[in-house]
C-alpha cells in the first residue's frame, strides 16, 4: 500500500505506510528479502523524491510509531490525519511571486523539477529552489500538497 500511495502522488502517506510496515516486519522478525527490495525499492524511492528529506523522515517516524491496529486502520482509510501545518481559516494569505506561481502550476500538473526547468528555461536547481520556497511559504510538505492546495483555490467549474 505504501508503493501504491507513492504512485498516487501521496508521498507522505507512502512514508507513513512504509514506516508502519518496517515496524511490523521488525516485530515479526521478518526481513525484507532481495526480491521485495527489488520490487518495492523504485516505488519507495519515487515517493521519497516527491518530498523533502525532513517531511519524509517525519512521516516515516509517524508510521513507525503506529500500533499494528492503527496502521491497519490507516492503510484501509482514505482519510489523512490532521496536519499541524494546516492554515487556520483566518490565517493571512501568503503571496507567491509570479515565478513561484508558474512553478506551482507546473508542479500541480505532475511535472518533475527537471521538466519544470525545461518548460521555464531555468536550471533544475533553480526549479528545486522555487519548489522549496513554495512549500515553505505555504507551510506544505510535498509536491502533492501543492497540487491539492491549488485545486482547492481554483474556482468551481474552471478547467
Amino acid at each position: 500500500m505504501a508503493a501504491s500511495a507513492g504512485l498516487q502522488g501521496r508521498p507522505v502517506r507512502s512514508a507513513r505506510l512504509w514506516g508502519a510496515a518496517e515496524t511490523l516486519r521488525e516485530t515479526l522478525g521478518v526481513a525484507l528479502g532481495p526480491a521485495e527490495r527489488y520490487h518495492y525499492g523504485p516505488y519507495i524511492a519515487a515517493a521519497r523524491d516527491q518530498v523533502d528529506e525532513a517531511a519524509w523522515e517525519a512521516a516515516l517516524a509517524e508510521g513507525r510509531a503506529m500500533t499494528t491496529e492503527r496502521a491497519v486502520e490507516y492503510a484501509l482509510s482514505e482519510k489523512e490525519p490532521a496536519s499541524p501545518t494546516e492554515s487556520p481559516p483566518n490565517a493571512p494569505q501568503v503571496e507567491l511571486t509570479r515565478r513561484e506561481k508558474e512553478v506551482a502550476a507546473l508542479v500541480a500538473r505532475g511535472l518533475s523539477s527537471r521538466q519544470v526547468a525545461s518548460a521555464l528555461t531555468i536550471s533544475e536547481r533553480t526549479a528545486d529552489n522555487h519548489v522549496a520556497n513554495i512549500l515553505k511559504k505555504l507551510g506544505l510538505h510535498s509536491r502533492h500538497e501543492i497540487r491539492v492546495r491549488l485545486e482547492e483555490q481554483r474556482p468551481r467549474g474552471a478547467d
